[in-house]
């Protein structure tokens, strides 16, 4: 009877725990199925959006408008060749201050615990007798200073000054030479956008040209025989085109990688206003670049740095003063004074050092003569990129002046051309050469403007005088120009 109960009361219990199984487990699905449905739904606006972003057209970008002053600030601001140069003048000016250090007093500390397994003692006969406390603190602190070395330590410290007024003169050749390689591109690019107007202008004339001999070949004037230089002129030209518009993407991505932009930025660069200019005497402007070139002053500078260094490294084995003063604490209970206090007045010499003093003197008197004579060759180096530059800002002045000239001469050329073929007089290949004639004239005023301003960039680099100040004046008298002709 019993037994019969329990087997009940077991079976109502089985029951009840199946049908809380099947209520969790129904639970955890609609769970799930609505977890499923807002992780589908997530996707759904997920792909639309996509769909949606890859189907709408991207907006350009806008060009990003520069003048040469700007470009010039962002040059010395981001030009990567002049940051890797400006942590030069930081190297250089904390190995002076470490040059400097050994010139004032030493000082340091010391405390030290000491645990020994047995106390320091002595033997008086068959006796032993403590000297020490087993376990003893020490701590005190030295000062030290030389007093007198022959001006070894002062020498070796003026040449470290030397050397940092150097590293300041090299950054600042680095500053100029980025700031010269900038300027070139810039006028490269704008040469390179005026060649592809000349060369549109070029196309539209012989387009012109070939539209009035169609017409022509059409009423029966003309045979087909003149039709093909004009196309094979205009085939030419629209090659030319190509490539020069290739040419300028080159120009483009040159002036981004100075300036440490991506090289697809689009820039849009002005043009600058140069007055007609003179060039300085030769004599005149030698004299200006030995006072301004910032090379000249690194060589002299380390020139002197090798003196002062010269001078350190004779007296290296020299007798040294010093003074050595400390105070001092040693923890012992058998000793009638444990703190006690010192000054050492002292001599110190190397008598034999293998000769080791001796080759450094001698490599740095070589050092001494190599950066003479490297200074001498800069300087005839510098004379020579003068005249050289100097010349070349002549020449294109000259060929600016016989080039402009003839723009007049090359348009009036072809309008006479062109009336003389109307009027039966003239052959194609008088109007094709007329035009060919006109494009040269304006490609070499073009390339005269550009050489003329590029050679004024280089001349005053060669002087010495500083890109930046030239051109941010030439932007303010253009900008003062520009706002007086609009009122």
């Amino acid at each position: 009877m019993l037994n019969s109960k329990h087997e009940t009361l077991n079976s109502k219990q089985t029951r009840n725990n199946k049908s809380q199984t099947l209520n969790v487990s129904s639970f955890e699905v609609r769970v799930w199925k609505k977890i499923i449905a807002v992780m589908f739904f997530c996707l759904m606006i997920y792909g639309v959006s996509r769909a949606y972003a890859s189907g709408s057209p991207e907006q350009p970008k806008e060009p990003r408008l520069i003048t040469l002053s700007q470009g010039i600030e962002m040059v010395l601001k981001d030009n990567r060749l002049i940051k890797s140069a400006l942590p030069d003048n930081e190297i250089a000016f904390q190995e002076s201050l470490r040059s400097r250090s050994v010139l004032f007093p030493q000082v340091s500390v010391f405390a030290e615990k000491i645990f020994s397994r047995y106390p320091p003692a002595i033997k008086f006969g068959d006796v032993a007798v403590e000297t020490g406390d087993k376990n003893p603190l020490n701590y005190g602190i030295d000062i030290y200073q030389t007093l007198f070395d022959f001006g070894k330590n002062l020498s070796n410290y003026r040449a470290s000054k030397e050397l940092y007024k150097a590293i300041e003169a090299h950054t600042e050749s680095v500053k100029r030479i980025a700031v010269l390689e900038f300027v070139t591109a810039y006028f490269n690019l704008l040469e390179a956008d005026k060649m592809i107007l000349v060369l549109k202008k070029e196309s539209e004339s012989l387009t012109s040209y070939l539209s009035d001999i169609e017409h022509l070949y059409e009423e029966g004037v003309v045979v087909k025989n003149d039709l093909l230089p004009a196309r094979v002129s205009l085939a030419d030209v629209k090659q030319r085109l190509i490539a020069a518009r290739n040419a300028r993407e080159v120009a483009l991505a040159r002036l981004n990688n100075i300036l440490a932009l991506p090289l697809n930025e689009n820039l849009v660069i002005q043009d600058i206003n140069m007055q007609p200019m003179k060039a300085p005497e030769i004599s005149n402007a030698w004299d200006i670049a030995s006072k301004q070139r910032p090379e000249i002053t690194f060589y002299s500078d380390q020139i002197n740095a090798s003196s002062f260094s010269e001078r350190a490294k004779l007296v290296e084995n020299w007798p040294t003063l010093f003074l050595d003063t400390g105070y001092a604490y040693n923890q012992n209970r058998y000793v009638i004074h444990e703190a006690n206090t010192s000054i050492n007045f002292g001599v110190k010499m190397d008598l034999f050092d293998g000769g080791l003093a001796r080759a450094d003197l001698l490599k740095e008197r070589a050092r001494g003569g190599q950066l003479k004579e490297q200074k001498e060759k800069l300087i005839e180096d510098i004379k020579f990129e003068i005249e050289d530059s100097y010349f070349g800002f002549k020449n294109a002045s000259e060929k600016i002046a016989v080039a402009k000239d003839s723009l007049e001469e090359a348009d009036e050329n072809v309008r006479f051309y062109r009336v003389k073929y109307a009027a039966g007089s003239a052959t194609p290949t008088d109007v094709l050469g007329a035009i060919s004639l006109q494009t040269r004239a304006q490609v070499n005023y073009c390339s005269s403007e550009y050489e003329l301003k590029r050679s004024y960039a280089k001349l005053m680099y060669s002087m010495g005088i500083d890109l930046a100040l030239i051109y941010e004046v030439m932007d303010r008298k253009h900008g003062d120009t520009a706002k007086t002709q609009n009122r």
